[in-house]
């Protein structure tokens, strides 16, 4: 009788027997997580410089770096994307092709070290030209020493002063075009070494190192000034609006174009004698009421020991003048990559900036190469990519004249990113944050011994390419995948292409917890979500069971059992019916419905039992011959008419 009914109840109960949602897709368990190939080489000291090209303006000539129609924008710092969304399929690229690949295929070297760093300098147009309006002298007040120094008043409300090179006096319009309502005065110059600039900003006192007679018009050599930090090589070129003697004009000097510390004055007007030792007073100076962006340039940066001691006059003199904010400006790349010895000392100067003045430190270098180039509107090329590898400034920013200096994409956005500290909306932490890359929270789940880890990554120096993501199980390193899979959730935000990732794998039951690295792009940090634990029952036999009441007290003992040790392994099971052993047996009957979750085979099985009428409770063990673990899988209690 029982073996008439047996397939009848098996097609009848497998419905109910069968529970979708404990079962795990054990084909996920065969996933390979990809393995990134290794970031490109920094070059060496001994590579050949490439020759920069000038910047092409014929009309319909795209500009490096420029995106096509349809690129998106950015994502808004700040907006958190939904949880991850998988596809299972890696997206396909949509980064547009590089607008700046060379015609013949090949592209430029990343640039070795100059013997000499080259001299930042701006030809003068002629003997007396001045880039700048002149300022006119200041009163003298009654009774004063008239060879004393000449203090410059209060700044009006709000007022930003630039202190720099060439490179902030590039920048310096576009922070005052992104501060509206305040006003930024430019006294950056070109040329100028950190010592030069903190002259400029009034830091050291310069005095006249002999007596002189300022003609009525025209120049006058004075010789190089006493005060100074340095010796007159050290030192360097200079350019500065000064006051000596009460008589307002211009200094410079600039031995390659001729000018050997001649003061020209602005105003025609009756000689002036002045002695040895006169203050030679800045009309730059930092001024009460004015906040300062410091900028040490990179004319000297291979003198380490100079450089911070003048960025720490510049501080000084800031802080005595003014109670208002002040930042300093981390030194961009010139002259050689970060290996090179203008690269080491670069670093050197930057980390002691930033240990320094704390909060006060702007990480622009950092910047350059993680976020602006998406937040200026291009999309980085393979050479940017290289560029930005090596610690030097992407090929997508640099000026025609060559690579130290930027273009007016760059100058837009770095005036940009430096006006947000000006307005109070960023701040290093927060900069700092951003520099790394955005992370999802990791999305853990398992089940018999399986385990899938799922999240989103992506990095704001390169928006097209996939980060690499280590995973590590209870602080062991177990594997390395790609977010390169479909992320539509993020496309909302601006991120393109794909970012989420998916790893699968196999663990042993108990308690784990689950850790995720987004190794970033570039510069900037790696980001480290929270780490998720979970709980996982191990590599076990999994099975189902029901009764089936079939008269005379008698019942039907059905259901499925598989081992996940090994899919195919037809295992033996064990009926206990009332606490008492009654009958083992094979699940090897036909299963169709497991088919469908990735089980081969067949696994079913069936066993019959006659208890008599009354209350009785069956139970089934499954027993893995791989492992040799035993694992109940139900017991049920049916009341037998």
């Amino acid at each position: 009788m029982l073996a008439a009914v047996c397939c009848a109840l098996l097609a009848l109960v497998a419905p109910f027997v069968a529970a979708p949602d404990a079962l795990v897709d054990v084909r996920s368990t065969t996933t390979q997580a990809a393995t990134p190939a290794p970031g490109d080489p920094t070059p060496g000291p001994d590579e050949v410089a490439p020759t920069v090209a000038p910047e092409p303006s014929a009309p319909g000539t795209p500009t490096p770096g420029t995106p096509t129609p349809g690129t998106p924008a950015p994502s808004e710092p700040g907006v958190a994307p939904s949880d991850p969304v998988d596809t299972g399929a890696p997206a396909e690229p949509e980064a547009p092709a590089d607008p700046d690949a060379p015609v013949d295929g090949t592209q430029p070297p990343v640039p070795a070290d100059p013997v000499e760093p080259p001299r930042v300098e701006p030809p003068q147009a002629s003997p007396n030209a001045l880039p700048d309006a002149p300022e006119e002298a200041l009163d003298m007040p009654a009774g004063a020493d008239r060879f004393e120094l000449v203090e410059p008043g209060s700044a009006a409300p709000g007022t930003v002063h630039c202190y720099g090179d060439s490179l902030l006096t590039s920048i310096c319009p576009s922070i005052a075009a992104n501060v509206p309502g305040r006003s930024v005065e430019n006294f950056a110059v070109g040329g100028s070494t950190s010592t030069a600039i903190a002259a400029n900003a009034g830091a050291y006192v310069l005095r006249t190192p002999a007596a002189v007679t300022i003609p009525a018009s025209g120049p006058v050599r004075i010789g190089y000034p006493t005060g100074a930090p340095t010796t007159e090589a050290e030192f360097g070129t200079f350019t500065g609006r000064v006051s000596i003697g009460g008589v307002s004009g211009v200094l410079v000097h600039s031995p390659g174009n001729g000018f050997d510390w001649r003061f020209t004055r602005f105003e025609p007007g009756a000689a002036v004698s002045v002695p040895a030792g006169a203050v030679i007073s800045s009309q730059t100076a930092m001024r009460a009421g004015a906040a300062s962006i410091i900028w040490a340039g990179t004319n000297n940066v291979h003198d380490v020991d100079q450089v911070l001691a003048d960025v720490q006059a510049l501080v000084r003199q800031h802080e005595s003048r003014s109670s208002e904010p002040y930042w300093v400006v981390s030194v961009t790349a010139a002259w050689g990559n970060a290996t090179s010895i203008y690269g080491v000392a670069r670093s050197q100067i930057n980390a002691e900036l930033e240990r320094r003045y704390g909060q006060h430190y702007v990480p622009l270098d950092e910047y350059i190469g993680n976020g602006a180039i998406a937040d200026s509107g291009a999309v980085p090329t393979a050479l940017d990519r290289e560029w930005i590898a090596s610690r030097l400034n992407p090929p997508v920013f640099h000026a025609a004249s060559d690579w130290v200096h930027f273009n007016a994409r760059a100058q837009s956005v770095l005036g940009a990113y430096l006006a947000k500290y000006v307005r109070g909306e960023l701040t290093l932490a927060q900069a700092r944050a951003i520099l790394v890359p955005s992370v999802s929270s990791i999305a853990v789940s398992g089940w018999y011994g399986s385990l899938s880890v799922r999240g989103w990554a992506y990095d704001q120096s390169d928006l097209y390419a996939p980060l690499a993501i280590g995973i590590t199980i209870d602080g062991r390193w177990v594997a390395t995948t790609l977010a390169n899979r479909a992320s539509p959730e993020l496309h909302r935000y601006g991120v393109p292409s794909g970012h989420a990732y998916h790893w699968s794998g196999t663990v042993s039951g108990g308690t784990h917890e689950v850790c995720v690295v987004a190794v970033g792009i570039g510069v900037g940090g790696n980001a480290y979500p929270a780490c998720q634990r979970v709980t996982l029952k191990g590599v076990v036999p999994q099975g189902d069971m029901t009764i089936v009441d079939v008269g005379g007290g008698t019942m039907a003992v059905v259901g499925w059992a598989f081992d996940h040790a090994n899919l195919y392994a037809q295992i033996p099971v064990g009926v206990i019916v009332d606490g008492r052993w009654h009958v083992g047996i094979t699940a090897a009957l036909e299963s169709p419905y497991l088919a469908s979750y990735g089980v081969p085979g067949n696994h079913a099985f069936f066993a019959g039992a006659s208890p008599g009428r009354g209350s009785h409770t069956a139970c089934v063990v499954a027993v893995s011959p791989t492992t040799g673990v035993n694992e109940l899988i139900g017991c049920r209690t049916i009341t037998l008419r």
